[in-house]
Formats: C-alpha cells, sequence, structure tokens
C-alpha cells in the first residue's frame, strides 16, 4: 500500500470520528481476536485480573466449565467477535494469538514467511527506493514485517553495502533513517527490472489457501432483515419475493431471470451494497517467484475499527487485511481476460481475477448472454470449480496456482435459460427465480409509487385511465419500468409546454404513441 491509502485512511477516521459503538466495536474485535486486553495506554482495553486460575477453580468446585464456556458464548456473541475468535481462551507463553483464533499470527522468522531471502531484499530495496529515507519504524509498517525481521533485513541490506544510514536523531535504533547506496541504486535497478511490485511482502498461496479456508469455515449468513431491506420498496408478487429472498440468504449459485425491466438488476446490486459481516484479504500473493496482487482498494474496504484496535497489537499478520466482505458486480463488458491472471508487462506481476478479488463475498454478474464470451463457457469456467471449492489460476510461464474458490455467484438474465447453458450446467446453478411481469394490480401500484417520487400530480382517474390503456393495447407488456419512463416523457412533455406535470388523459395522450411504439418493437426482439 502506498502513503496515499494511509492517509486516506487516517482521514476518514478524523472526519468521521473513533467515538461510540463504532469505537466499542473496535474494543470488541481487539479482546476477542487476541484473548486480552488491547494496546497498552488505554485503560478501556485492559481485561480485569482474574483473581485465581481457572483450572484450580473448576478443582475446588466453585466454577461450572458449561457454565464458564456459555458466559463465554455470551461475551463474545456478537458476529465480528465469533468471526474473529473461536474457542480460544488463553494466550500461550509467547503472548501469541489464541489457538482458536481466525486471525493469522504474525511471522517470527524468514522461514516463516515462505519467501526468498533474496525476493525479501529485492522488495526492501524497492520500498526504499521509493519512499526515499525511511525510518526502521516506517520499513516495518511498509513490508508488513515484524521489526525482528526487518532488522534482520536492513542487517543483511548493510552488510552487502547497499543502503547507508542517513540520520540518527538519538540512540534508538528505529529513528535510524535510511537511504540507497550507489551500489543499492545499481541493485534496485536490476530489481525494478524483473518487477516493479513494492508493497507489502505477499503471502505464499500455500498460507492463503490456509486462511481462506479457516474464514470459509465460519459461514457469514445475511440477516433476514438485510434481505428485506432490499426487497422493501419493491412491488413483487409474494411468490416471488419469497423465492428471491430464499435465493439470497442460501448463499449459493443462483439467477433471476425474465424480462427486462422488472427489478432484477436492483435486487442484485442491492443485495450486492454493503454487505454484512467481514474477510481476510492478503495484499498479494507469492508463487514460483511471481506476485499477485489481491487487495482492490477500488473493492476492499477496510474494517477501519478493527485497524485502530490492532494497529500496535504486534500479533496479527500485516500482510493481510480485514476487509467488508466483497461485491464485485460484472456486466456485458467481462470477457475471457477477466476468467484468469491478468499479466502487467510494465509492472511485470499480475493482478488477481475478479472472481478471486470477490472471495468471502458476492460475484455478480448482470445481464449474462450479452458478454463478448459465451454464457455456456463462463458457467463452466466458474461453476465447476465453485463446486469443488477450489480453482487453477494460470501463469504466463505455465505454471498453476491452485487457491480455495468460495464466492455467491449471481446471475440476472432477460434471455429465456436454456438459450444459455444446457441442463448439466443448469443444474449447477442452485436457485433459478423468475422474476414475470406485474400484474395489473401491482402496476397500478408501482405507478402511484413512481408519480410520489416524482412529484407528479395525479388527476382523478388519471392512474386507472393509464393501466387501462396499458394493459389493452395489442403488442405491449407492460413491465415496471414502464412507470418511470412513461412519467418521464410526461415531465419533459409538460417542460415544453411551459406547465406543471400532471399525469391525466391529456398529458399521457400526448406521448402515449411515441412510448407505445419504440417499446412494441423491444418487446418482438426479447424473451
Amino acid at each position: 500500500m502506498t502513503d496515499q491509502a494511509e492517509k486516506s485512511s487516517d482521514e476518514r477516521r478524523v472526519e468521521h470520528g473513533q467515538d461510540g459503538p463504532e469505537r466499542d466495536r473496535g474494543r470488541d474485535i481487539l479482546r476477542s481476536a487476541t484473548g486480552g486486553p488491547g494496546p497498552s495506554g488505554d485503560p478501556e482495553f485492559r481485561a480485569p485480573p482474574r483473581p485465581r486460575d481457572p483450572g484450580e477453580l473448576q478443582a475446588t468446585g466453585l466454577v461450572d466449565p458449561a457454565a464458564e464456556e456459555e458466559e463465554e458464548e455470551e461475551r463474545h456473541g456478537d458476529p465480528l467477535s465469533r468471526f474473529i475468535s473461536r474457542g480460544g481462551k488463553k494466550k500461550d507463553e509467547d503472548d501469541d494469538l489464541p489457538e482458536g483464533s481466525i486471525l493469522p499470527r504474525q511471522p517470527r522468522t524468514l522461514v516463516d514467511l515462505g519467501l526468498s531471502k533474496a525476493f525479501l531484499i529485492d522488495l526492501s530495496l524497492k520500498i526504499i527506493h521509493y519512499s526515499g529515507t525511511p525510518s526502521v519504524a516506517q520499513l516495518t509498517r511498509r513490508l508488513g514485517l515484524g521489526p525482528n525481521i526487518v532488522q534482520h533485513l536492513i542487517s543483511a541490506l548493510s552488510e552487502d553495502r547497499l543502503i547507508e544510514v542517513l540520520s540518527q536523531s538519538d540512540l534508538y535504533t528505529g529513528n535510524y533513517r535510511y537511504r540507497l547506496s550507489e551500489r543499492g541504486h545499481v541493485r534496485v535497478s536490476e530489481a525494478l527490472e524483473r518487477q516493479r511490485y513494492a508493497g507489502p511482502a505477499p503471502v505464499t498461496a500455500d498460507q492463503y489457501g490456509e486462511v481462506i479456508r479457516r474464514v470459509q469455515a465460519q459461514r457469514q449468513e445475511p440477516g433476514r432483515g438485510r434481505i428485506k431491506s432490499v426487497l422493501h420498496d419493491m412491488v413483487l408478487s409474494n411468490e416471488t419475493a419469497d423465492s428471491v429472498a430464499r435465493a439470497l440468504f442460501s448463499g449459493k449459485a443462483g439467477i433471476l431471470y425474465g424480462p427486462s425491466g422488472n427489478g432484477k438488476t436492483k435486487i442484485l446490486e442491492r443485495f450486492a451494497h454493503d454487505l454484512e459481516g467481514w474477510v481476510l484479504v492478503p495484499y498479494a500473493i507469492y508463487a514460483y517467484g511471481q506476485v499477485i496482487r489481491v487487495l482492490d482498494q477500488s473493492i476492499h474496504e477496510p474494517v477501519e475499527d478493527f485497524d485502530e484496535a490492532m494497529k500496535d497489537d504486534s500479533r496479527f499478520d500485516r500482510r493481510w487485511v480485514m476487509v467488508k466482505r466483497p461485491a464485485v458486480i460484472l456486466g456485458a463488458e467481462l470477457g475471457a481476460e477477466s476468467l484468469d491472471l491478468a499479466y502487467d508487462p510494465l509492472s511485470r506481476f499480475y493482478q488477481a481475477p475478479p472472481h478471486i478479488k470477490a472471495q468471502g463475498g458476492v460475484l455478480v454478474v448482470d445481464d449474462i448472454g450479452r458478454q463478448k464470451i459465451e454464457a455456456r463457457d463462463l458457467f463452466t469456467r466458474w461453476l465447476i470449480p465453485l463446486d469443488r471449492g477450489w480453482d487453477t489460476l494460470s501463469l504466463v510461464s505455465g505454471e498453476k496456482v491452485t487457491v480455495p474458490f468460495n464466492v455467491q455467484l449471481l446471475f440476472g438474465t432477460n434471455m429465456n435459460l436454456r438459450e444459455l447453458a444446457d441442463d448439466a450446467l443448469l443444474r449447477r446453478v442452485s436457485y433459478k427465480v423468475q422474476v414475470p411481469n406485474p400484474s395489473r394490480p401491482e402496476f397500478t401500484e408501482i405507478l402511484r409509487h413512481a408519480c410520489r417520487q416524482k412529484k407528479v400530480m395525479v388527476a382523478e382517474g388519471g392512474v386507472e385511465y393509464v393501466v387501462e390503456r396499458l394493459y389493452n393495447e395489442p403488442g405491449i407488456k407492460p413491465r415496471g419500468s414502464y412507470a418511470g419512463d412513461l412519467l418521464d416523457m410526461v415531465i419533459e412533455s409538460a417542460s415544453f409546454d411551459g406547465r406543471d406535470p400532471v399525469l391525466d388523459k391529456e398529458s399521457f395522450g400526448r406521448v402515449f404513441g411515441l412510448f407505445v411504439a419504440q417499446e412494441k418493437r423491444e418487446d418482438a426482439e426479447e424473451f
């Protein structure tokens, strides 16, 4: 990550503050993640001392283990606490994260990192090159590594005469500032020729798989209230609304199909927006000497209260970021090149494909069947790996990288399902929900709501007249979107005439002919 990313995060914290429920939630995260008190200096993070050892109390019969377990569940009953910590109640002798914690532990040695020393030397040189004259503390933050490992790398750089000490404000080594030596400039030029990645140290493919599988084991179901909020102002039949709600709740692959203009895209986008829950995302993955960038600021939104709570805790692996469950929405622009790793010949590293960036969240493909890639090829590429729980990504050199694959895959289409794929592929889509055209009563309600929303006055009998004309017009199958489209034309026509918009026979008659001619052509071409 860059200084700019750090600055934007700081600015958001200053703007929104960390007081009230948000800061309380940050404290809850820290307690459940670390199994004890938070950063020193904040009395609210300190856990009260326990007068006696739990084992001793149980031995004397003063504490019932089952009752204590129930109390622990109540204390960590909120979703985020359950997500972070599962059963770990004691810190080990080295003050490590609890054994049951879902958070990855900070590596303590180069062996733990799983990265070659040569790669780490090159990465350190590139970060110093782009940072100017960083201190040890700045290098530690930008590499995402522990201070012991960073100090080891600095010693290696110094021994090879690749860096020089620029200044020292006191005897504390953390205040040394470093710059590249002449020899270091030569070495960093060579490193940049090989690869320009200069972010936090990546995790190995094996480490990525281990953490992601641990996260996946804690299924995060969307709340029923959340799903109701997606559908709250949409006019759907009870049967359709119930089917949509069950599909979204399931967490499995689903497809909404039916004529365009009836709310499929609106449902999918609303559901994908601001998902409940959290996932862990690495800055990058290291495989076969190559770097695959995963964290994407346009997709992944850090959980700031967690970041604030853990900023001074050295036990959490800083190569990972806790983010809100991600959502990736793709449309007709999706092509075959988006289905695998994207190699940038200028930066000489890879970008993870959209379905990996959506890991643990939701991947929406709207208007399936209109992409540059055939729908059956898209189904084959994603549905089969999704069923088995892992995917294989290809490097340009021919090596294959296997990673977990767990997303809720949702499609929207106005095409007949049998035009998209054969039965064998469609069976892999667990939920297939039709969103039909509205009935007369449903369209009447949609039109009234649209008039209120667009502030269009309604003459007596105006709504009923419009509904009657539309449903009696040969060749027309009214859709939910017709209400808004017709009112827009009524408003524009009234503005042209220099009067206030009113829905009545006269104003509707001025635009009806224009509207119907276009819609008849579209209805004849679709579904």
